[in-house]
């Protein structure tokens, strides 16, 4: 998965509520994990992420769309 970098920029992103940032950076996180599936932990760190900006309703969907992925 992604590097320790960009946990805390997607971090520091979203607790300063800087939406667009935010969602940029889940989604670089996502695509450098798309070759091998992104790991629990930046799943885990993108949901988090959209939450605190308020993207719940997205966040919501993601989670599930793991969850399918993952046979669950």
């Amino acid at each position: 998965g992604p590097d320790v970098a960009w946990r805390n920029a997607l971090e520091e992103a979203a607790g300063a509520s800087r939406v667009g940032e935010t969602v940029l950076i889940a989604l670089l996180g996502l695509a450098e994990s798309q070759n091998g599936g992104a790991d629990v932990a930046t799943i885990r760190a993108v949901i988090d992420g959209l939450r605190r900006v308020g993207l719940v309703r997205e966040a919501r969907s993601l989670a599930l769309e793991a969850a399918v992925a993952n046979g669950l």
